[in-house]
C-alpha cells in the first residue's frame, strides 16, 4: 500500500466527480485555482500510480493524451472525431465468449476495451 498522499486524494475525488474523462492538464487546470501549490507534474505522477494500483483507468483514445476514468465498471467509451469529447458507452457490444470465439481455444478473455469513433450528437447538429 502506498503512502498517504493528500493531492493524490483530491486528483481522486476529482475524477470520482466528473464523467467527463480529463487529461492530466485539464485535471491540473481546473484544480490549480483551489490548489495553488499544486504542480503538474504532480498530477502526472499520481494519475500514473493511480492507475498503476488499478484505482482509476488511463484510456488512450488515440489522440496523443491520455484521458482518465475513475469508474471501472465494464463499460466502453464513444470519441467524437470533431470536439474529442469521450463518452461512456454501457450497453454491452462485445460478449467475451465472442471474442473468445472468435481468437480460438488458445486464447481465454478476461476483459476487453472497446474505443467507437464518430461524431456525437452536439457536432452532428451543429
Amino acid at each position: 500500500m502506498r503512502k498517504y498522499s493528500r493531492q493524490r486524494e483530491i486528483i481522486l475525488e476529482y475524477l470520482y466527480q466528473t464523467t467527463a474523462h480529463p487529461s492530466a492538464e485539464q485535471i491540473y487546470a481546473d484544480l490549480k485555482p483551489q490548489y495553488p501549490a499544486l504542480s503538474l507534474s504532480t498530477v502526472y505522477r499520481n494519475l500514473r500510480l493511480l492507475a498503476e494500483d488499478g484505482i482509476i483507468r488511463r484510456l488512450d483514445t488515440g489522440e496523443g493524451v491520455d484521458r482518465f476514468d475513475a469508474d471501472l465498471s465494464a463499460h466502453n467509451h464513444f470519441i467524437c472525431s470533431k470536439c474529442r469529447r469521450v463518452s461512456d458507452v454501457f450497453e454491452t457490444l462485445i460478449e467475451p465468449k465472442s471474442l473468445e470465439d472468435a481468437l480460438g481455444k488458445a486464447f481465454s478473455v478476461s476483459s476487453h476495451s472497446l474505443y467507437i469513433y464518430g461524431v456525437c450528437d452536439g457536432c452532428n447538429q451543429g
